[in-house]
């Protein structure tokens, strides 16, 4: 965190000899004052190619054959000798006046590390550059294919999702759809290799499950989009998570057939947004009530309750969501538009019409901080990455807001547009949009610098996903679903070997 480099409470530190007081930490020239920067550069720089594949010169050093002898000679990498393992036996010793200044000495000295290897370390081998497209060569990302969703009339996207290389559709109306995900990369000896004959290398393949109607009717006052779905995967099914119907509840839809297998209603009104947890374990909800409700999601189903007296089956559940949330959490003025939920962060982030978004705690509850809009206009999405990083966008002045996840503003642009969808790749360094303008917008995590557009052939983009592959799925307001890839040509195109330019901004 770059943080720990400012002094913000202004502690009085002491001063200098030349009377200076003693602050913040002095940066190198090339970090430009910024403390974001220079942790992103140093990031950057050990995640580089160069340090991957010098890497196994540090182990010789410091694990290796180069600790000792000969070699740690010729390497300069001798230290003094009660640093070494086995230098000095002190159960052995009889003095006890000696043994305390052999463990005082050892103790300020530090000790060398235990040596494991007697051998060359071997080189990592090289990356992968198809690994990371959207690192190495964006540019190498087009469009490859146009997929007609089977809806009769066509009717919009509203939501695009990935689980276990499966891609979960939802089109206006409430119809859903599953489809497979198909990639023809097969691993070997570390290295992707593809077949010749197949163009492009990943596409959308035949229905796991055929299009049909789930849940309630939308709120006739809800704007359909994504944030009234989310997936959610658990050891024994994938659900689909669904909301902002008329019953003020939240639905849990199997992804095997289609039907609802719990209805959970605990809001006072409309339920207008849905996240899941990375690892499936949690889930949030926010309402109209402008409450945020945070539930277990049970791992194992409970066992089905039976009741002696019922007259046929309709009195047994499958409980895969707690009945009751864990966490009710308060302090917005009007409507949650969208929801950020986290364990690795210990996060729950709400945004609303308020013009507000609002830290808690995941595990306890506890209220954080609030960030307020620039302008105080209504947040209409958020995105939030591993790092720390979250962006909130707001429909009113189609405004981007770059924010640290300790409340600091970092940067701040126009979308040139408005913005159907936000999401972030699976690394968490780009931010992926689309919207009206018909373009997918991949811009930085660390500065909102786009880094490149592609075109969406006019088509307005109502949903987007994301895959592990950092390929782009993009539903469009006339029922089509865009795929964006990199195709076999520009893959061995982009293995060949790079200039020595791109090799220092390479990652290892």
């Amino acid at each position: 965190m770059p943080e720990f480099l400012v002094n913000s409470n202004s502690y009085h530190l002491g001063v200098k000899q030349d009377g200076e007081p003693i602050g913040d930490v002095c940066l190198p020239p090339w970090a430009k004052g910024s403390p974001e920067e220079f942790v992103s550069k140093n990031r950057e720089a050990l995640e580089s190619e160069y340090v991957s594949s010098n890497l196994h010169h540090w182990i010789d050093l410091v694990f290796g054959y180069k600790q000792r002898g000969k070699p740690a000679v010729e390497a300069a990498n001798v230290f003094y000798y009660l640093t070494y393992e086995g230098a000095v036996d002190l159960d052995s010793m009889e003095d006890d006046l000696q043994r305390s200044a052999i463990e005082d000495q050892i103790a300020n000295f530090g000790q060398t590390p235990i040596q494991i290897f007697r051998k060359k370390h071997p080189r990592r081998g090289p990356p992968i550059p198809i690994a990371h497209p959207l690192y190495f060569a964006p540019s190498s990302i087009n469009l490859s294919s146009v997929v007609s969703i089977a809806n009769y009339p066509p009717s919009a996207v509203l939501y695009v999702g990935i689980v276990d290389s499966n891609v979960v559709l939802v089109s206006q109306g409430l119809t859903l759809s599953v489809k497979m995900w198909l990639t023809t990369q097969l691993q070997s000896g570390g290295n992707f290799t593809f077949s010749s004959s197949q163009d492009p290398s990943f596409g959308i393949g035949s229905d796991v499950l055929s299009p049909r109607k789930i849940g309630s009717p939308l709120a006739g006052n809800s704007e359909s989009g994504a944030q009234y779905f989310a997936t959610m995967q658990t050891p024994t099914e994938n659900f689909l998570i669904s909301c902002g119907n008329w019953e003020n509840s939240f639905q849990v839809i199997s992804l095997n057939d289609g039907r609802m297998v719990q209805s959970i209603r605990q809001h006072k009104d409309v339920v207008s947004c849905v996240a899941v947890t990375s690892d499936g374990s949690i889930l949030a909800t926010g309402s109209y009530d402008t409450t945020v409700m945070v539930w277990e999601v049970i791992r194992a189903r409970a066992p089905e309750k039976r009741v002696r007296n019922s007259q046929s089956d309709s009195h047994r559940k499958d409980y895969v969501v707690s009945e009751t949330p864990f966490h009710i959490l308060c302090g917005h003025d009007d409507i949650i538009t969208c929801l950020f939920i986290s364990v690795e962060l210990d996060i729950v982030i709400s945004g609303s019409k308020d013009g507000t978004c609002i830290f808690h705690t995941l595990r306890e509850g506890r209220y954080v901080r609030s960030l307020r809009h620039p302008s105080g206009s209504p947040i209409g999405k958020l995105a939030a990455s591993p790092h720390g990083r979250i962006v909130l966008y707001a429909d009113e002045d189609l405004s981007l807001n770059l924010y640290s996840i300790n409340g600091k503003r970092l940067a701040s642009c126009e979308s040139n547009g408005r913005l159907n969808c936000v999401e972030l790749s699976s690394c968490g360094e780009f931010l992926v949009c689309g919207g009206d303008q018909g373009q997918v917008v991949v811009r930085s995590m660390n500065s909102l610098e786009i880094i490149q557009r592609y075109s969406g052939v006019g088509k307005v983009i109502t949903s987007l996903v994301v895959t592990p592959e950092e390929c782009f799925l993009a539903g469009t307001k006339d029922g089509n679903l865009l795929v964006y890839s990199i195709e076999n040509a520009q893959l061995r195109r982009s293995s060949l070997p790079r200039s020595s330019k791109s090799k220092s901004l390479a990652t290892g």
